[in-house]
């Protein structure tokens, strides 16, 4: 049997009487697609029934919109293990609007065999079942339990055609044994969701790909991946996350096989982030100097964050974790820090395989910078507030073992991660604009003071200005960009285009001095997805949004800064003066190299026509891999084609015909 592939529709979402993350907001349309695939040997509900529970067992139509009532099947969940998953639940904070606001349900009505069951105390029977057990989880780390991926896309208002293209990279590389789910959430573009429904329900069932949109999910992403783990296969060892928009290269899941055997007690193995855009080579190596230098380092290496994308996760160590924190908007870096206090180790895996798109506008760059600064910096605040995910459960907590040498150790790493993208220039920049200020008042009023002292402290600020600018010169210098190398062996970046990477990152300086300071004082920031979709514009427009986009708040003081201490100034300074011209200078170049990036139309620039061939090489490799691998599955005759030889044939080739649209 397979579950109904009907789109819900009337009244309101089922879904949203199952998790308590989703709204109750009307019309959040579900697609379950090609869930049928039978799972043996272990003597686990197959998908059929793991996916009736999850949805429900849905009442007759006439009953639909009574999403109070949950039809309560035979789950044979012992006491203790659904005590601890409850506990863990209960510690979630996406969870904690729904904890006092428990739905009661109908009193006194049976309504055919449904039972009225509140939200939470759904959310804790589902996750009974779909957690399976403590135990069961705990096997793999003696060798019982087979590996197995689920590959888990979060997707919102993403180009159709870009997700079904990630979805084809994946179909080519998983095992039969892996499921792909894809978490469409938080929006009601229907345009958008309804033909990525479409392809995914075309799909052959033995593909194990599973499609769900709900309109409201509360926690952003890490809602959504809170769902995801109750959705997930409970025989799955490992969580996969995956970007709509990064395409996995063929030896991915090799790599990722070969990572867990490698380091089987790690409960996190992160992948690097990388890009295939060749118009925005600059921006590719500030963005993967991170990852080419910064994490690349042993002490980072071997206590490493996720970053999200490609980050290979136990199931079970996410299970005790009490699932995906919403505490920061960097929910992956959030998770990284918590799995560490649980003693659990991490590692960074310095081989590329996947490829994503970065940013298509400048405007969408700088505000996905502000929403990684300003993550980092909601974990940083709470860094040494112990949460309640790890107090709920004793036995969770495992890092009394742990010298205070090693917690120092892990405290440096935390530290060097979660900063890379913010400096603390701030202050200096605040004492900049005040000294101007007040230098400014009194020439203006015509103050008897000593205008040279007023000047003092712009000494101290440009002082601190050129440690910053020195620090990071020298970072960069010493990128050699190993895994650009693994894709490019024939490219060694130049200490110019280290130069042009190192002035690309001048242009956030101003967003890693200032837009965390209202973390300090409480402020919540919400959640911005980065657009993928390309606008089309006139070139006077990009122009025009690219000037609006960028920081310009150091320009200015330094201009200011420069017509006050000139030679033709009664306060000249030749110190000053040539320290506000070498900074405005710096400024300059690095807008002139952010337009090089972001202008119209984009222009591959000589320097980097190798790399731009081994984008198009990788892009090629992936879409050929595509082709074979699903031609070689459709002709597989494995036991699970056999299951679901006697199904509806399929007489349309649903990757053909979205990738001619």
């Amino acid at each position: 049997m397979t579950v109904n592939k009907e789109v819900y529709s009337d009244g309101r979402s089922g879904m949203s009487g199952l998790y308590p993350m989703i709204q109750d907001t009307p019309n959040a349309e579900r697609f379950a697609c090609s869930v049928g695939q039978n799972h043996n040997d272990n003597g686990r509900e197959d998908m059929n029934n793991r996916a009736a529970h999850v949805f429900g067992a849905y009442p007759p139509a006439s009953k639909r919109a009574q999403t109070s009532c949950y039809k309560d099947p035979a789950l044979n969940i012992n006491n203790h293990i659904n005590k601890q998953v409850t506990s863990h639940l209960r510690s979630n904070d996406c969870l904690k609007p729904y904890r006092q606001n428990t739905q009661k349900g109908i009193e006194n009505d049976t309504n055919n065999g449904m039972q009225p069951v509140g939200k939470f105390e759904r959310m804790e029977r589902l996750a009974g079942d779909a957690f399976s057990t403590i135990d069961q989880a705990m096997t793999h780390l003696e060798g019982a339990q087979p590996i197995r991926l689920s590959f888990q896309l979060m997707t919102r208002a993403e180009p159709t055609t870009m997700v079904i293209a990630t979805i084809q990279s994946l179909l080519a590389i998983k095992a039969a044994d892996d499921e792909i789910l894809i978490i469409d959430n938080n929006h009601t573009k229907r345009e958008l969701y309804k033909p990525l429904a479409d392809f995914c329900h075309g799909l052959e069932p033995h593909f194990n790909v599973h499609f769900y949109h709900i309109d409201a999910v509360v926690g952003f992403k890490s809602g959504a991946l809170n769902l995801a783990l109750g959705l997930m296969n409970p025989s799955a060892s490992h969580v996969v996350v995956v970007d709509s928009d990064y395409q996995a290269l063929p030896h991915a899941r090799d790599a990722i096989i070969s990572a867990i055997h490698e380091y089987p007690e790690h409960a996190l193995l992160q992948f690097p982030q990388f890009y295939r855009d060749a118009d925005k080579a600059d921006v590719h190596s500030e963005l993967n100097h991170y990852f080419n230098h910064h994490l690349y380092r042993s002490f980072n290496r071997q206590r490493a964050l996720s970053t999200g994308t490609y980050a290979v996760i136990r199931r079970d160590a996410l299970v005790g974790l009490g699932g995906w924190s919403g505490e920061s908007i960097t929910e992956d870096a959030q998770m990284g820090v918590l799995l560490h206090r649980m003693g659990l180790y991490s590692r960074f895996i310095p081989k590329v395989i996947a490829t994503g798109i970065l940013p298509t506008t400048l405007c969408d760059l700088i505000a996905q910078r502000q929403r990684w600064v300003y993550g980092n910096v909601q974990v940083l605040n709470r860094y040494f507030v112990t949460p309640s995910s790890l107090t709920a459960d004793s036995s969770a907590n495992t890092n009394v073992s742990q010298t205070m040498g090693e917690r120092l150790q892990y405290m440096r790493a935390h530290f060097s991660q979660l900063s890379a993208w913010i400096n603390f220039t701030g202050i200096f920049i605040v004492l900049h604009v005040c000294t101007l200020l007040i230098v400014l008042a009194a020439l203006i009023i015509g103050a008897q003071v000593d205008m040279a002292m007023l000047l003092t402290p712009l000494y101290v600020v440009y002082a601190a200005y050129g440690v910053f600018l020195l620090r990071r010169l020298w970072a960069y210098a010493q990128d050699h960009s190993p895994l650009n190398q693994q894709v490019a062996q024939h490219v060694t970046p130049t200490f110019t285009n280290k130069l042009r990477a190192w002035a690309m990152h001048l242009n956030f300086w101003e967003i890693g001095a200032l837009s965390w300071w209202p973390v300090l004082w409480g402020r919540d920031k919400p959640f911005v997805c980065t657009p993928k979709q390309a606008v089309i514009s006139s070139r006077r427009s990009v122009w025009q949004a690219n000037v609006c986009a960028l920081p310009k708040l150091l320009l200015i003081l330094n201009v200011i800064t420069l017509a006050v201490t000139s030679p033709l100034s009664a306060l000249y300074s030749p110190l000053l003066f040539v320290s506000a011209l070498v900074v405005t200078v710096l400024k300059l170049w690095s807008a002139k190299v952010a337009f090089d990036n972001y202008g119209y139309p984009p222009e591959v620039d000589d320097r980097y026509a190798n790399e731009h061939d081994t984008y198009d090489e990788i892009n090629n490799t992936v879409n050929q891999s595509c082709v074979i691998k699903n031609n070689i599955a459709k002709n597989n005759n494995t036991a699970r084609d056999n299951i679901t030889k006697n199904k509806r044939p399929n007489n349309t080739d649903p990757i053909k015909k979205y990738m001619a649209e």
